[in-house]
């Protein structure tokens, strides 16, 4: 009889658990650099270096990118300029991160400049 109540409670809490599985639908992702730690990359564009730095955030299946100018290069803050530091971002990004076939593209409303670099959100993803 107790092995027939511990059979029972044991199917219980696999149901359960099972049962808790199907209801939290978790989006699995998958980056090369899924192990969230600062990478720093060095980018060559249009005939000028960056530094690229970036961090692969999986719950938010985001890249929290860094971009500033090689050797202490300051950037510009005027629009023109974010929209340029956005194309070599989402470049590097589809280069560095993204699986073939996808592209990778800045967040709208995210770009910041401080201090002469840029502070942004990439996605992979089909845009």
């Amino acid at each position: 009889m107790i092995r027939y109540v511990a059979l029972l409670s044991f199917v219980a809490v696999i149901a359960a658990m099972t049962g808790a599985c199907t209801q939290n639908k978790a989006r699995v992702v998958s980056s090369p650099y899924g192990d969230g730690r600062n990478h720093s990359e060095p980018v060559f564009y249009n005939g000028k270096h960056y530094a690229l730095r970036f961090k692969y955030v999986a719950h938010q299946d985001l890249y929290n990118v860094k971009i500033a100018g090689k050797g202490g290069r300051s950037l510009g803050s005027k629009p023109g300029d974010q929209k340029i530091v956005s194309n070599v971002v989402s470049s590097a990004v589809r280069h560095f991160a993204c699986a073939r076939g996808k592209k990778a593209y800045v967040l709208p409303g995210t770009a910041r400049h401080s201090k002469g670099a840029w502070a942004m959100q990439a996605r992979c993803g089909l845009v």
